[in-house]
């Protein structure tokens, strides 16, 4: 299936340079003429790009088929990983890097969940708990946009269940947590009892994301639930409470991406993209959108950022300027856990980072510049000599 995805980027690609590399849309035409590609098995991480692929075009009945393969894939390493943490117990977890399970480019989750399952056959509960922790990372996004879809295709008790079985598998989810309460509060507002459990659901939620971008939203969809529980229902609420609510941003869906943007792909469909033929407008288009982000993150503006960024991701993944700039956006959003991770990569070359403070600075971030500046030091204490002056 990898050569697959390969063969049909490669297609997308022109056959002669040109001044713009290939588009999302030319992308999903050649898997729209792809046969028994939606019947085909395929590993997770592949099933799991195809149906972000198609969730970003809007396609949310395609992007569904593909996100329910990716977690049928990952069942096995769910079911092992819900067994051994009832083994578990109280103990302490070791990191996934002490017991050989530290995620690489080069991990896909059948590979650490076979490392798991050899930890789990040596009775080691512990570091194959860590082990899968790490290996179903990718599985708390992907569920959370399988339930985004369902929602979007009016199925909101499955949305709820999908929900419900990503909170089983991490209870610290947010997303989950967030979709799980605004989709029981748009369809169940007259059940007192999935009234309370949503209640429950925005308070830990507020608990767990304080900073997320959704906090004001879940602020009020609390205070609406408070009223509607008080009142009976939410049906039941006065006119004048009724009113009120009206006149506040109306309550979320679970957010779609929107149309157009580039996918979170593979590393087998980014090394595609990287082999896709190169002009030198292209490489001047690539430099052009990272100042934008640039800009963007020093004017606050950081889910332009992050879209600017990764117009240019799959073709430069190995950009210093980039991973620094795109994982300090992670953060600023607070995309929790993959920022940390981001960050930890970007990391590998702390000098990308402490010159995106210079630039943040130079264009009027000097807060935003400190910030930064403060975090490497942080996480690189090796670097912090080379930051006197700048704190």
């Amino acid at each position: 299936m990898n050569a697959l995805v390969l063969l049909l980027l490669a297609q997308a690609a022109p056959a002669q340079p040109s001044k713009t590399p290939p588009t999302v849309n030319e992308l999903v035409q050649k898997l729209d003429t792809t046969a028994g590609l939606k019947e085909k098995d395929k590993p997770f991480e592949i099933a799991a790009s195809l149906g972000r692929l198609y969730f970003g075009q809007g396609r949310y009945a395609d992007a569904q088929l593909f996100f329910k393969q990716a977690v049928a894939g990952a069942e096995d390493a769910r079911t092992l990983f819900l067994a051994q943490r009832k083994l578990l117990g109280s103990k302490a977890l070791p990191t996934p890097a002490s017991v050989g399970c530290e995620p690489t480019a080069a991990s896909t989750l059948a590979s650490l969940a076979e490392k798991a399952r050899g930890l789990a056959t040596a009775k080691n509960a512990a570091g194959a708990v860590s082990c899968l922790s790490a290996a179903l990372a990718p599985l708390m996004e992907v569920e959370v946009l399988l339930g985004n879809s369902q929602f979007l295709l009016s199925d909101a008790a499955g949305a709820v269940l999908t929900y419900s079985r990503a909170l089983e598998t991490s209870e610290v989810n947010v997303d989950a947590r967030y979709g799980r309460a605004a989709v029981t509060l748009d369809t169940l507002g007259d059940d007192l009892a999935a009234l309370r459990r949503a209640k429950a659901d925005f308070e830990r939620f507020l608990t767990d994301a304080p900073t997320s971008p959704r906090a004001p939203n879940a602020k009020r969809l609390l205070a609406r639930t408070t009223a509607a529980l008080e009142a009976g229902g939410l049906s039941k609420l006065t006119v004048t409470a009724q009113q009120v609510a009206a006149a506040a941003p109306p309550p979320p869906a679970p957010v779609a991406r929107p149309a157009g943007m580039p996918p979170v792909l593979t590393k087998e469909t980014m090394e595609a993209f990287q082999n896709a033929p190169r002009t030198p407008e292209m490489e001047a288009n690539f430099a052009k959108l990272v100042s934008d982000a640039e800009e963007h993150l020093a004017r606050g503006r950081f889910q332009d950022a992050l879209t600017a960024y990764r117009q240019v991701m799959p073709f430069q993944p190995d950009n210093a300027r980039l991973r620094a700039g795109m994982a300090w956006t992670m953060i600023r959003l607070n995309r929790q856990p993959m920022a940390d991770n981001v960050w930890r990569v970007a990391s590998e070359n702390p000098a990308a980072i402490s010159e995106l403070g210079d630039v943040l600075k130079a264009k009027g971030d000097p807060e935003g510049a400190k910030a930064v500046w403060q975090r490497l030091k942080e996480t690189v204490p090796s670097f912090a000599p080379k930051l006197e002056g700048k704190l």
